[in-house]
């Protein structure tokens, strides 16, 4: 930046960061929050995360998921920043993980669809290229999943924290998923059992208007998604 010689680009590209790590954490905001009010509707969250304001918003529940981004503040002090990349690295396994989890769980919903004889055209909503693109997305994401921590098995970089960081998050699903199975004694669903009508003829009902592409761009991407 300095031998361009163009003194204002540092500013401009911290505004650039600044924008985007405000974006991230107010879409991060929302979803955490109405993931823990879905959550508490399950009955798998205390109860007070379902209060609501009067226009629908679950304070508590957003209360909860903004106190938690008081952590980064670890980052000030040099000993606690090592913790605070401990937690990032937890929170971004964790955040695959999920990812790994709707592919599955759509992979299990299309296999619904075939079992109990539903046309997947009859659907409002659905994407190309399926199921073949869930597969390749669940294969990319568990290979980084796998491989995120690969460096500490090379030689002379073994570290226990690093192991623990890298891996801990997969244990503790795997344990958390079969204890709630256990405990509320779930059997598994099968494909021709799935209730995958539940809310359907509300979203029959909605208008959704198709969008006309308004130029090449939006052509290629209408065309992609």
């Amino acid at each position: 930046i300095q031998s361009a010689g163009i003194p204002a680009l540092p500013s401009i590209i911290n505004a650039v960061i600044l924008t985007s790590a405000s974006s991230s954490a107010n879409a991060f905001l929302f979803s955490g929050s109405r993931y823990l009010f879905a959550l508490a509707q399950n009955g798998q969250a205390p109860k007070i995360f379902l209060k609501c304001s009067k226009n629908g918003v679950p304070y508590y529940a957003v209360l909860l998921t903004a106190s938690i981004s008081l952590l980064t503040y670890m980052s000030v002090s040099s000993g606690a920043s090592t913790v605070f990349s401990w937690f990032q690295n937890l929170c971004s396994i964790a955040n695959l993980i999920t990812w790994i989890s709707i592919l599955i769980a759509y992979i299990q919903f299309r296999k619904a669809l075939i079992a109990q004889g539903v046309d997947r055209n009859s659907l409002v909503m659905k994407s190309k290229w399926q199921p073949w693109t869930a597969y390749i997305s669940l294969a990319y994401f568990c290979m980084i999943l796998l491989f995120n921590g690969f460096a500490v098995f090379t030689k002379g970089r073994w570290s226990i924290d690093d192991f623990i960081t890298a891996y801990i998050g997969i244990p503790i699903y795997i344990v958390l998923y079969l204890f709630w199975k256990i405990f509320k004694r779930e059997p598994f669903v099968k494909p021709a059992q799935a209730d995958i009508w539940t809310g359907k003829a509300a979203m029959d009902a909605e208008y959704w208007p198709e969008q006309q592409p308004r130029n090449f761009i939006e052509k290629i991407w209408f065309w992609i998604a």
